[in-house]
């Protein structure tokens, strides 16, 4: 049905351009088309809680969806869920579930609304353009504030800022510089209402020409954001709760599928381990000094002559009889690849990719060159399908040698002396057509699609591992990220936390940093710490520049290697809680790392914090961050915490000083849980048939996943997911048990720790007594359980 009002035409202004009022309406399947003046503007619900905003300036017919590399195909081919529309005298509002997007007439501007009736994200000035640049402008509410954006510098917190989205190789940057390496143009943000609270919501502005968001700081009562060219098309992500905005972002642009068991391990890397006997020798050491490990990342040096996909046949003369010799010893290879193919004749990636026509170009048909590490390169066209398929043909080869993973680099692009391409130069962009300016900030993502892609084509019953420095949103689909060229410096460690909480809540739960610092040589003190954060981050990997000294865990004296086996072997303790962290994300997108906020935000004293962390929903961990330190302040939300060190009880909220020795993590688990633990393990293909279950008195439910841990049968439902249900105080214990899933789990028995026990207690399983131990030095009762039960109780 279509609505008329006239023939009213916007108000224009000389250059940047507004939307006037409201001319004609018409309902659509899932939402509205409006007219305002000569612009089109379509406002459609794509699931409950999340709508597409999409301006057309010219007035041009919208067609079936917007071209998005971000947004997953299957989002658009769903069926809209149904909303109604209300006409007001100078309103429209439409209806979906217990939201409402409200648009006022004259001018057109719009808002959003849940059940608390709060305006959210409201436009200021709303829609605007000025020739090929498109922007909006929103409203900043009083004690608004933003997260989000990715992997970008400063604190976590956005609000007073303004940021840039050009992927750029910033090597060894500063901890105030922008851009870096990825753009992921989400924002979350957390609204007070008027009872106090906070409700949040998310903004996506999916757009991959260079863009900007701003916060505030240049205009403090407005938030905005805009591109240089592309399409105005964004969506906003409803909450209440944070974790719904997140649900919602990672159900539009995609979840991390579970990874391979091995990625979760420890990685050494530098630039770089070559000969062949060096890295045979590097993996000897680490078992000879009983140091878990599981993955040795080979950088450029590995190439003859930097040239992608070959060996140095000198280095590396049997690359299949290395990878499987060192498979033997529980570890596996990843290689570094970089997109510039090196222009020598002869070389068969430089002729088949001229073959094929699969090289990017000049407007006039020329190739485009750029130096990078061979010298003269051309650039595989990632926006071309057929140059995905081709480039993955080589990763096909790679994984046939037994190489593991993928480490795609230089993916910005990034050019020598150039910075990157020009903009001028052409792209496929699936056959649409067009320049740099629109690929450039999707090129590395299309890079880890295609070697993602080629690792399902030719391994198809393993889940790949593609590791990538450049990304856009919806790189989680494809890849795991770390941060960069970073500095062993110690602003760098507190750098590397923030960012990776940042990522978890802009869709990516896989990220990590280089541990020690990429560039320069950390102090023994500096590499304790950061082994301690990186046994809690999700990709745990050490790795530092050509040149610098060595920066194994044994190479800053006895002391720090101690520290780190400690922090080794305790993180593969950690490995069912962390791989079922990772499930976590897969059914609901949240983070592996979370700000306490995201779960405790109705208390206003978590907002400021971004030095302390979740790890996963149990664990509180305050990593210290600043030299010389022996004891740190911890701030524990509401609820009983437990040292998981020292088993001793806190009562939250409260700030608490603790000790924090050199050999020390601060580390609190939330009362009410049940703390899946393995052995200690020297990597993760080691046999395990025995779990620890550490029962932290107070009320509430636990998860344990398990699966094979490489294949994708968990699909088809060849898992195992165990939910504990607690209820335990000091002297009284009652944990029943709930499994859901097909899969034969290896687990013979568990060993329960139920702590703060008070005394012997006689504990039964299913009805029956069972022998139990306790241990008064520390507190717990423990017993053995079988791998099946229903119930444990006192």
């Amino acid at each position: 049905m279509l609505y008329l009002w006239g023939d009213i035409a916007p108000n224009l202004t000389k250059g940047m351009e507004f939307l006037g009022a409201l001319t004609e309406y018409q309902d659509i399947p899932g939402g509205l088309e409006l007219q305002a003046g000569q612009a089109r503007l379509r406002i459609r619900a794509l699931a409950d809680g999340i709508f597409q905003i999409w301006l057309h300036p010219d007035g041009q017919p919208f067609p079936a969806h917007p071209f998005s590399y971000a947004v997953r195909p299957e989002c658009f081919a769903a069926a809209p869920p149904p909303v109604t529309c209300h006409l007001q005298e100078s309103h429209l509002v439409l209806t979906q579930g217990s939201w409402r997007v409200v648009v006022q007439r004259d001018p057109v501007r719009l808002w959003f609304e849940g059940a608390a009736g709060v305006p959210l994200a409201a436009d200021s000035f709303g829609m605007c353009w000025e020739n090929a640049h498109v922007s909006v402008w929103k409203k900043r509410a009083d004690g608004e504030r933003f997260f989000g954006l990715g992997e970008k510098t400063g604190s976590l917190e956005r609000t007073g800022r303004a940021y840039e989205n050009w992927n750029t190789d910033d090597s060894g940057y500063d901890t105030r510089d922008d851009p870096l390496y990825k753009t992921i143009p989400f924002y979350l943000a957390l609204r007070p209402t008027l009872n106090q609270r906070v409700e949040a919501y998310g903004i996506f502005f999916d757009n991959t020409f260079r863009s900007w968001f701003d916060f505030g700081g240049c205009a403090p009562e407005h938030v905005s954001f805009g591109a240089d060219g592309g399409e105005l098309v964004y969506y906003f992500l409803a909450g209440p709760a944070p974790a719904d905005v997140l649900s919602r972002y990672t159900w539009l642009t995609g979840r991390f599928a579970l990874p391979p068991r091995w990625a979760l391990g420890y990685h050494q890397s530098r630039w770089s381990y070559y000969p062949e006997a060096v890295v045979r020798a590097l993996v000897s050491e680490f078992r000879a000094r009983r140091l878990p490990l599981d993955v040795v990342h080979l950088d450029i040096h590995y190439m003859d002559g930097y040239r992608i996909f070959t060996w140095d046949s000198h280095r590396f003369p049997n690359p299949h009889q290395l990878a499987e010799d060192l498979r033997k010893e529980g570890v596996r290879l990843v290689t570094i690849v970089d997109p510039g193919v090196k222009i020598d004749p002869g070389y068969p990636v430089h002729d088949e990719g001229l073959a094929e026509n699969v090289f990017v170009r000049y407007p006039d048909g020329s190739l485009y060159e750029g130096n990078v590490w061979p010298g003269r390169c051309y650039f595989p066209d990632f926006t071309d399908p057929r140059a995905r398929a081709w480039f993955g043909r080589y990763v096909g080869a790679f994984l046939r040698t037994g190489v593991a993973g993928f480490w795609c680099d230089m993916n910005e692009p990034s050019v020598f002396k150039g910075g990157t391409m020009p903009d001028l130069v052409v792209h496929c962009l699936e056959g649409r057509g067009g320049t740099h300016r629109e690929a450039h900030n999707v090129y590395g993502l299309l890079m880890a699609r295609s070697v993602w892609e080629a690792y399902r084509t030719h391994m198809p019953e393993q889940r790949p591992f593609v590791i990538t420095r450049a990304a856009y949103a919806g790189v989680q689909r494809y890849a795991c990220v770390w941060t960069g060229d970073n500095v062993a410096d110690w602003s760098h460690l507190r750098q590397a936390l923030t960012m990776m909480l940042s990522l978890g809540l802009s869709g990516q739960p896989f990220s990590g940093s280089d541990i020690g610092g990429f560039i320069g040589t950390p102090s023994p003190e500096l590499y304790a710490r950061w082994i301690q954060l990186g046994a809690c981050s999700p990709l745990f990997r050490t790795h530092t520049a050509y040149g610098t000294p060595a920066q194994e865990p044994w190479s800053f004296g006895e002391e720090v290697e101690a520290i780190a086996r400690k922090y080794l072997t305790w993180r593969y303790q950690l490995l069912p809680y962390l791989y079922t962290c990772f499930e976590e994300h897969q059914r609901t997108g949240l983070p592996v790392l979370r700000p306490l906020w995201l779960h405790y935000f109705d208390d206003p004293r978590t907002f400021e914090i971004d030095d302390s962390f979740l790890l996963g929903p149990h664990l509180l961990v305050a990593p210290v961050l600043e030299p010389g330190a022996q004891h740190r302040r911890v701030y524990l939300p509401a609820g009983r915490w437990y040292d998981f060190w020292s088993n001793r009880a806190y009562e939250g909220p409260d700030e608490i000083l603790v000790e924090a020795p050199l050999d020390v993590l601060p580390v609190f688990v939330r009362a009410g849980t049940v703390l899946p633990l393995g052995p200690a393990l020297q990597h993760t293909d080691e046999p395990c048939d025995t779990l620890q279950l550490h029962v932290y008195p107070g009320q509430g439910h636990s998860l344990l996943y398990e699966d094979d841990g490489h294949s994708w049968a968990y699909e088809t439902g060849a898992f195992r997911r165990t939910t504990f249900m607690l209820e335990a105080t000091s002297s009284a214990l009652s944990l029943r048990v709930h499994v859901e899933g097909s899969y034969h789990s290896p687990i013979k028995r568990f060993h329960l720790c139920w702590h703060h026990g008070e005394g012997p207690t006689t504990l039964y399983v299913d009805g029956q007594p069972i022998a139990s131990h306790y241990d008064a030095t520390h507190q717990h009762i423990t017993a053995e359980l079988p791998a099946f039960f229903t119930h444990v109780h006192t």
